[in-house]
């Protein structure tokens, strides 16, 4: 249900800065890897002669990520990604070089990471069937790879022979903290997801709490936000309301977290900048979560990953929080505070009612 007049919705789909490194914003001019359909992807498995393979078989790995991560994908693109893996279990890969040499830190190059890949499928020394994404997974017992980067040029290998069209290089962080998860992460940014989290500092919630796992990988509702399924093909235009001019406006929004209906509220403020509102609920891929409602939150398409490019409006500020993080009960309620005003935009976001999981919501637009 809506009442009151709505711009056509084109006019919030806010254009991406092509100088902005994964702009949040649409038509983001980078050879990402598909989001609807097939994405295909192939995984090997490597060891160290520092750090030798422990596990009987990779299979036990594989089975670490799969068909976990797939289903993650299937269920929230409500069913229109497929994330097709092939797996070589046979072996472990010995890699030609140290753990300990490769030097896996934080600020890790590029070119350091190429060199890695490159080394991997030098190892494997088979043919790969062209594919979407590389996945190289090594050993649980390489702690000195200690995180996850995905590498989004071109992959070859040192001759020149074409295998994917990104990589990701998993590490330890994924067997030790983040869970299977950290393959939707990384997998996300080869589909042009930013990062949501803060780069120079040790709070990963800073900006948007555990809304979203590409801000807190182990955050208690970690499902893409509806902006991004959106921005992936995952929710159609008339899943979108779209306010651009003063007035009041209501809107009925069912759960993020189930198909069909009307998805989210996007409040234009001008040709960089809008305001999200969306329904969380604690079914689906979010049966963690500690708080439900109406979440608020804002987009910057000129804002870089690791400075906010999305930032969530906390509307219980000093409440505390839940699941260790301030920003998890940010949401409006109908029991508990029920309006939120973005005073610079001059826009005012009210919970007028609930009906099961729905919301309705009135905005106002000065």
């Amino acid at each position: 249900m809506v009442t009151g007049v709505l711009a056509d919705v084109s006019a919030c789909k806010l254009a991406a800065d092509q100088n902005v490194f994964l702009s949040a914003g649409f038509g983001y001019k980078f050879d990402c890897a598909p989001s609807v359909g097939s994405l295909s992807a192939f995984m090997i498995f490597v060891d160290f002669s520092d750090q030798s393979a422990t596990e009987s078989s990779p299979t036990e790995l594989r089975d670490f990520f799969l068909p976990s991560a797939a289903d993650w994908y299937y269920t929230s693109s409500y069913g229109a990604l497929n994330l097709s893996v092939t797996a070589d279990t046979s072996r472990f890969y010995r890699m030609p070089a140290t753990a300990a040499s490769y030097n896996w830190q934080r600020g890790l190059t590029a070119e350091q990471q190429e060199v890695y890949i490159q080394d991997a499928l030098a190892a494997y020394n088979a043919p790969i069937p062209p594919v979407d994404v590389l996945y190289i997974v090594p050993t649980a017992n390489a702690r000195l790879i200690s995180f996850s980067p995905t590498f989004l040029g071109n992959v070859t290998t040192r001759d020149g022979t074409h295998v994917a069209g990104k990589a990701v290089t998993f590490g330890y962080d994924g067997y030790g903290t983040w869970g299977y998860l950290v393959l939707n992460h990384e997998t996300g940014h080869t589909m042009c997801l930013p990062d949501y989290y803060p780069f120079n500092s040790t709070d990963t919630g800073l900006f948007i709490g555990g809304w979203d796992l590409m801000g807190l990988i182990s955050g208690p509702s970690p499902d893409y936000i509806a902006w991004d399924k959106w921005r992936l093909g995952w929710l159609a235009d008339d899943q979108i309301d779209c306010v651009s001019v003063a007035g009041v406006t209501s809107h009925t929004l069912t759960p993020l977290e189930t198909a069909g209906g009307k998805k989210a509220v996007v409040v234009r403020h001008n040709a960089t900048d809008a305001l999200v509102a969306e329904v969380r609920s604690s079914g689906g891929l979010n049966s963690a979560s500690c708080a439900t409602g109406v979440l608020l939150y804002t987009v910057s398409t000129e804002t870089n990953p690791g400075d906010g490019p999305v930032r969530v409006l906390d509307a219980t500020p000093r409440s505390g929080g839940c699941a260790d993080d301030e920003l998890n009960d940010a949401t409006l309620t109908v029991g508990g505070v029920n309006s939120y005003t973005v005073t610079a935009w001059g826009v005012e976001v009210t919970v007028v009612a609930k009906d099961g999981e729905d919301y309705t919501i009135q905005v106002t637009r000065q």
